[in-house]
C-alpha cells in the first residue's frame, strides 16, 4: 500500500499552507475546530433537519409510550445509578445516595438503556491528511457535529470516543448544551506526529462491545485504515447487539492519483520510493484504490452495517442524503 509524503503537497494545493504570518507552532496546537467554526457548523447542521433513522436494534418490548421526551411520560422507570461524571445532567442525581455515601451519583433510567449513543471519532495519523478542502480528521469533527446535533434534538443521551494516541472517552451528554459540549471534546488539537503508537480500532471496539448496553447505537467516523479480520470479528458481535453506523472518510486524492510533477510516494515500511509514476503505474494505482475503499464499504455492508462514503469535499447535505436512503 502507498502513502503520501504530505510535503509534497505544499506548492500544489495552497489551502494547507500556514496563514500569512501564523507561526507553524501555533497552527499545530489550534483546535481542530475554531469555536466560530463550530457556531458556523451549528448553523449548518440546523438547516439539515432533525430526523434520526429507525434503530432496528432498540428494543420494542421495553418501550412505554411514543418515547417523545426524555423528562415526562412513562418511559423513564428508573434502575440503577452510576458514579457521576462531569457533564452528567444534575437533574439526575441521586441525592438519597449521595448523602449516604457522601459521593455523587447519577440516576439511569430505562430510555436510557433502549437508545444511548456512542459516537468514535478517528483522529489517528492517516487522518490528518487533506488536500483541496480540508483535513479527514476536520471532516469527521463536523460529520461528528451532526450526529450531536440530532442526538440533542431527539433526546439521546451521547458519549463520545476520540482515538488517537490514546482513546479519550468524553462524559455522557444530554439535554440543552450538548452539540456545543460535545464539540469541545472533539476538537481538541491533533498535529501530525511521528514515531508514535497509536490506539487500535479493534482494541476500541472491543471495549464497546463490553460497556455498550443492547439497542444501543454506535457511530464510527473513520478513514478505517486498520479494518482488519480482527475488527470485523468485533463489528460482527457488535452488529447483533447494537445499531452501527459506519462513516468511511477519504480524500479525493487517495482515489484519484493526481499527475503531477515533484509528487512523491513511499511505501508504509519506507521500502521504496517513486519520484514519478508512468502512465501504467498511474492506471494501476488508480484500479488498487478504487478497489481499497469499495471492498471496505462491501465489508462493512456483509455484516448488516450501515456504511457511507464521505469525502473531505463533501457537504454534510450529503452525508444526510446518503444515510436517508438506507434508514428513511
Amino acid at each position: 500500500m502507498l502513502r503520501w509524503m504530505q510535503s509534497a503537497f505544499a506548492n500544489w494545493f495552497p489551502g494547507l499552507k500556514p496563514g500569512a504570518g501564523v507561526p507553524e507552532t501555533a497552527r499545530l496546537t489550534d483546535p481542530i475546530l475554531s469555536a466560530r467554526a463550530i457556531h458556523a457548523l451549528a448553523d449548518e447542521v440546523a438547516q439539515l433537519g432533525d430526523k434520526i433513522g429507525v434503530n432496528p436494534k432498540a428494543s420494542d418490548a421495553r418501550k412505554q409510550g411514543e418515547q417523545t421526551s426524555r423528562y415526562l411520560g412513562s418511559g423513564m422507570e428508573y434502575e440503577e445509578s452510576r458514579a457521576y461524571q462531569p457533564g452528567d445532567d444534575v437533574r439526575h442525581l441521586n441525592w438519597r445516595l449521595m448523602a449516604r455515601t457522601g459521593q455523587a451519583y447519577t440516576k439511569l433510567f430505562q430510555e436510557e438503556r433502549q437508545e444511548s449513543w456512542t459516537v468514535i471519532v478517528d483522529q489517528r495519523q492517516s487522518m490528518r491528511f487533506g488536500t483541496q478542502s480540508r483535513l479527514k480528521v476536520v471532516q469527521a469533527a463536523r460529520a461528528a457535529g451532526l450526529f450531536a446535533w440530532l442526538a440533542e434534538q431527539n433526546a439521546r443521551p451521547l458519549e463520545g470516543v476520540a482515538l488517537a494516541e490514546g482513546a479519550r472517552t468524553s462524559p455522557i451528554f444530554e439535554g440543552r448544551g450538548t452539540f456545543e459540549r460535545f464539540m469541545e471534546f472533539v476538537s481538541v488539537p491533533c498535529p501530525p506526529l511521528r514515531n508514535v503508537t497509536e490506539s487500535r480500532l479493534s482494541d476500541e471496539l472491543l471495549a464497546c462491545l463490553s460497556r455498550l448496553q443492547s439497542g444501543s447505537r454506535l457511530v464510527i467516523l473513520s478513514d478505517f485504515a486498520d479494518l482488519d479480520d480482527a475488527s470485523l470479528r468485533v463489528l460482527a458481535a457488535l452488529s447483533e447487539k447494537v445499531m452501527v453506523q459506519a462513516v468511511l472518510l477519504e480524500d479525493p486524492v487517495e482515489r484519484n492519483l493526481p499527475k503531477l510533477p515533484g509528487l512523491k510516494l513511499q511505501s508504509l515500511n519506507g521500502g521504496f520510493e517513486l519520484d514519478h509514476l508512468s502512465e501504467r503505474q498511474h492506471h494501476s494505482y488508480q484500479q488498487w484504490a478504487q478497489h481499497y475503499f469499495d471492498e471496505k464499504i462491501h465489508r462493512l455492508a456483509g455484516l448488516g452495517i450501515s456504511a457511507v462514503s464521505l469525502s473531505t469535499v463533501d457537504s454534510l447535505a450529503h452525508l444526510t442524503e446518503a444515510l436517508g436512503e438506507q434508514y428513511g
